[in-house]
């Protein structure tokens, strides 16, 4: 039987009827095998090594992916001990856990009594789930904090995440097998890939220029190359997480590659995580750069020879009261969860104002 060219033809019509059954959802009697025990049912020796090629090329993969959660759960670790209270640190450290979890259920297949597909498969759609929540709340939290928490933001958020929780329905609900090609293998329909893209890019999209239009005013404003790395990496890192979905889900419907096209879907969820976890790292050392202490910008202000006194119309106090209070009322710089200091610019405007009025 030629597995590749079509899977679902390969599942014959009406196994649901004899299918043990698991809070509701049929289960494929060839997802309940892992590759170890789906070799033994082979005919002869040969038979046995062609079940298992797909099976050691599937270990293969997933030890190279596993690699990767491991050194971004280590750059996690690391961001969340040194701020604890920091929602973004938390949600890479989440992102790269379930990515490692995944892995060690998945390694668990070369055991002769390890887990089985169907198993994988069900976590494999738990941790798309997760991985989507991470991205998003990161995004959304960016974009909340520089548009001074407007609670329309959070609506239009919650709204577009409710749909995330369809992927692990989807390969939930959906059969998994086993084939000697690439071993564990969802059969799931031909429009899978388009629903998760149509769930991921559109909340990317969105927060992010909802976060890079605060940014770009601030650079247009201040001019600060500290905004201008924000805005860079900010654009960069949208249109690479809109980039690997689209290819990779592009990948996976048409299959190019056959049968193995749909590892393009953990594929994805690799990439999307090394992205969050550099761009967390870059925005948090960025934010640290562009916020220096006031006492320095205001070091050795009095040793400035100043310019001759402007005398103004209006009283004196008057005249401060309203500086105090137009400086006051401007809305702080709020950026990665923390308001940012004064600029330098700013401040040394408004110490030269007050002096200039005692």
């Amino acid at each position: 039987m030629d597995w590749d060219s079509n899977l679902e033809r390969a599942i014959e019509p009406g196994w649901q009827k004899n299918a043990t059954n698991q809070w509701g959802i049929p289960l494929h009697p060839l997802g309940e095998l892992n590759p170890v025990d789906y070799a033994m049912l082979g005919r002869n020796i040969l038979d046995m090594r062609i079940r298992l090629r797909g099976g050691h090329l599937q270990l293969l993969v997933v030890t190279c992916i596993s690699y990767i959660f491991a050194h971004n759960l280590v750059r996690s670790v690391a961001m969340v001990l040194r701020h604890p209270r920091l929602l973004q640190g938390w949600c890479c450290l989440i992102q790269a856990g379930a990515g490692m979890l995944f892995g060690a259920h998945t390694m668990a297949l070369a055991m002769p009594t390890g887990v089985s597909c169907r198993q994988v498969t069900w976590n494999i759609g738990i941790g798309l789930v997760v991985s989507s929540l991470c991205v998003s709340i990161v995004l959304l939290q960016k974009a909340y904090i520089v548009h001074e928490r407007k609670r329309w933001l959070l609506a239009v958020g919650g709204l577009l995440l409710l749909g995330q929780p369809t992927i692990a329905y989807m390969l939930w609900t959906n059969p998994t097998i086993i084939v000697p090609s690439t071993g564990c293998f969802p059969v799931f329909p031909f429009y899978f890939p388009w629903v998760k893209l149509g769930l991921d890019a559109p909340i990317s999209i969105f927060f992010s220029i909802a976060f890079l239009l605060v940014v770009y005013r601030q650079y247009r404003q201040f001019g600060s190359s500290a905004w201008a790395r924000l805005m860079r990496d900010g654009i960069q890192t949208m249109c690479l997480v809109v980039f690997s979905n689209a290819v990779c889900m592009a990948i996976a419907a048409f299959e190019p590659f056959g049968s193995s096209s749909e590892m393009f879907v953990l594929v994805d969820w690799v990439v999307t995580s090394l992205l969050l976890v550099n761009h967390c790292t870059n925005l948090r050392a960025t934010t640290l750069s562009s916020s220096p202490p006031t006492n320095h910008v205001l070091k050795n202000f009095s040793q400035i020879q100043t310019a001759a006194t402007v005398r103004f119309h209006e009283p004196v106090s008057a005249t401060c009261s309203s500086a105090l209070h137009s400086f006051s009322a401007a809305p702080p710089l709020a950026l990665d969860g923390v308001h940012g200091t004064l600029s330098a610019r700013s401040a040394v405007v408004y110490y030269e104002l007050v002096e200039s009025h005692r």
